[in-house]
């Protein structure tokens, strides 16, 4: 079974150019800004799926002046101006768990391979690996021993439709056929911005779309209380819990609350002081505020991170979306509104299917008492 992990590297790492064309067998490169580079380190000449890109390793001296000196020779000849990526690691390090994704990753045998860079994709072949495996990698410094975070999840059965790198590489594949590529960085955010947009609009037709909770203790005599959940967004409803019950606090203003006023634990009132921070009143008794809160969306922001499942259905959506940014950013400025209408109409019919079916559905007039002829009234 053979596991593999894109080769993005070069895609994040700073680098420069040649300044002068190399040759095959050389130990030295002679680059334009070595301040990217340091020793021991992995570089790599030429883009990622380059025929002839390749990587190599820093010498243990410090690099000075313009020049880079190698603990090997090149392979190919390079030209003046091939890039030059401070890319670090120069091997994967492929980690299997035997019970899935619930398991422990633990690296395998023989599982160290060198970075393929003249590829997408750099891969190993599990001889005794089967579909119920998950796996992991990590980029690894064959000479400090150096080791990155491991990745997420690589699984036999491969990402789902609703991941967010299938919907990047859809992106990509439209980006590769217009001549106009983005980094996996920029399309990430394109897709947050559409998820933003999408959450938005449910919440806009449905009013308890992605509801968050959080209780908050109040002793005696406390009458500020701060909301700590990461993803609050706006209040939808306060609840407070005493030892007489349960009631729902009603808001009111700072302002409008009289130093005479008297409160009581079966009518509740709250105001704000702040993006998160609440008073209620009355404070007599300890009590438990439970707030239910509209939530901020989860960013999609791992490989394997999935769409929430009621947007399943419009991933195409999120593809026409990016793909517009694209156009407009290479002025193309008729095609990026035309897929950003599509995307909008995408939009148009998730909002439909988003709405309760009470609001979306067939309307009912109640009729309090039939009209009869000795009713006196006209037409206006």
């Amino acid at each position: 079974m053979y596991v593999k992990v894109k080769n993005l590297l070069a895609d994040s790492s700073p680098y420069s150019y040649l300044s002068n064309g190399e040759v095959t067998g050389v130990g030295t490169v002679r680059v334009k800004n070595i301040n990217s580079f340091s020793l021991s380190q992995a570089i790599q000449l030429g883009k990622t799926k380059e025929e002839t890109a390749e990587i190599v390793m820093t010498s243990t001296g410090t690099p000075s002046g313009t020049s880079l000196v190698l603990t090997g020779t090149l392979r190919f000849d390079h030209p003046t101006d091939t890039p030059v990526y401070a890319i670090r690691f120069d091997q994967v390090i492929f980690k299997r768990s035997t019970a899935g994704t619930s398991g422990t990753a633990t690296a395998m045998t023989d599982g160290t391979v060198t970075i393929t860079p003249d590829s997408e994709y750099t891969q190993f072949y599990d001889t005794s690996g089967v579909t119920t495996y998950a796996y992991k990698a990590s980029y690894y410094n064959s000479v400090t021993t150096e080791e990155s975070d491991n990745s997420d999840w690589i699984t036999p059965s491969g990402d789902s439709q609703y991941s967010l790198t299938k919907m990047r590489e859809r992106i990509k594949r439209k980006l590769t056929s217009s001549n106009y590529i983005q980094s996996d960085e920029i399309i990430t955010d394109w897709i947050n911005e559409w998820l933003e947009k999408m959450t938005n609009a449910a919440i806009d037709v449905n009013r308890d779309y992605l509801l968050g909770s959080e209780n908050i203790i109040l002793a005696s005599g406390q009458e500020m209380g701060t909301i700590t959940s990461s993803d609050f967004k706006e209040l939808r409803k306060m609840q407070v819990v005493t030892a007489s019950g349960t009631a729902i606090a009603a808001r009111m203003d700072i302002i409008d609350f009289r130093a005479d006023q008297v409160f009581t634990e079966s009518l509740p009132q709250y105001y704000w002081k702040g993006d998160n921070v609440f008073g209620e009143k009355p404070i007599d008794n300890t009590r438990t505020v439970v707030i239910d809160y509209y939530k901020i969306p989860t960013k999609l922001t791992n490989d394997t991170d999935e769409l929430p499942q009621s947007m399943w259905n419009y991933t195409k959506s999120f593809v026409d979306y990016g793909y517009a940014q694209a156009c407009f950013l290479d002025q193309k400025d008729d095609k990026g509104y035309a897929f950003i209408n599509m995307a909008n109409g995408e939009l148009a019919q998730f909002k439909t299917e988003i709405a309760p079916r009470w609001k979306s559905g067939t309307q009912y007039v109640k009729v309090v008492s039939p009209l009869s002829s000795e009713d006196d009234f006209q037409l206006i």
